[in-house]
């Protein structure tokens, strides 16, 4: 089992909520189309976070990049995940899967195949995998609630300042 859970989430799954909620103003967040953008954004993102680690370049001595850097990366990846969660209507009290991977890379692919199967068929059941998944591979960068506190409010403080530049809306 993760050191985080689901419910640990809370305060967090609000503040994405929120943010949620302002681009619903203009746009249709639930549409197939926004869905269907979302969904190529995660694993943008998921390839961001996967290229930052560097945790698959085995012919390269160069370590990962900060832990700064990699939290914020990660950050994107649970606000992606905790959008998909919202718009299934998710509660983090509910029951979640229990996963174990040996291995980063195996979690990284996980969390991409699991990805992929949303483009397919928006399930409750594949989100709640997902959200357990990046919450083990948290585990693996050792982050835990606290770093994705704060991880959250950085990411806040950059989409509040791009709605003032009206750089989204």
């Amino acid at each position: 089992m993760s050191k985080l859970e689901a419910k640990d989430l809370e305060e967090i799954y609000i503040h994405t909520k929120n943010i949620d909620k302002i681009f619903e103003k203009k746009y249709d967040i639930r549409s197939k189309e926004i869905i269907h953008k979302y969904i190529l954004e995660l694993l943008v993102e998921l390839s961001e976070l996967a290229n930052e680690t560097r945790c698959f370049k085995f012919w390269s001595s160069k370590s990962s990049s900060s832990k700064h850097i990699v939290l914020e990366e990660y950050t994107d990846c649970l606000f992606m995940i905790m959008y998909f969660c919202n718009i299934t209507n998710i509660e983090l009290n509910e029951d979640f899967d229990d996963v174990k991977y040996d291995d980063i890379i195996s979690c990284f692919i996980d969390l991409y195949r699991k990805t992929c199967i949303l483009e397919e068929k928006l399930d409750k059941e594949i989100v709640k995998q997902l959200l357990v998944r990046i919450l083990y591979l948290g585990d693996f960068l050792d982050f835990d609630i606290n770093d994705l506190k704060k991880g959250t409010l950085i990411k806040e403080e950059k989409i509040q300042r791009r709605f003032e530049a009206k750089d989204y809306l």
